[in-house]
């Protein structure tokens, strides 16, 4: 289990054995070991959060 996390079904699916655990969560948990996967999700990752600077830059703004 990762610490702090509060989600229940983030805990749930961590703690569960690997031939529990549903067949998109193995899918992707192979995945995150390639490299090319990785890159292609931070690349995605940029692309939406540039999307929203230019859609409505004030939403982003850091609330003091």
């Amino acid at each position: 289990m990762i610490s702090g996390v509060t989600s229940g079904t983030a805990t749930l699916v961590l703690e569960k054995e690997e031939d529990q655990l549903p067949p998109r969560i193995l899918e992707l948990r192979k995945k995150i070991h390639s490299e090319e996967y990785l890159e292609n999700a931070i690349q995605r990752i940029a692309q939406v959060i540039s999307g929203k600077l230019v859609e409505n830059p004030e939403e982003l703004k850091l609330q003091e």
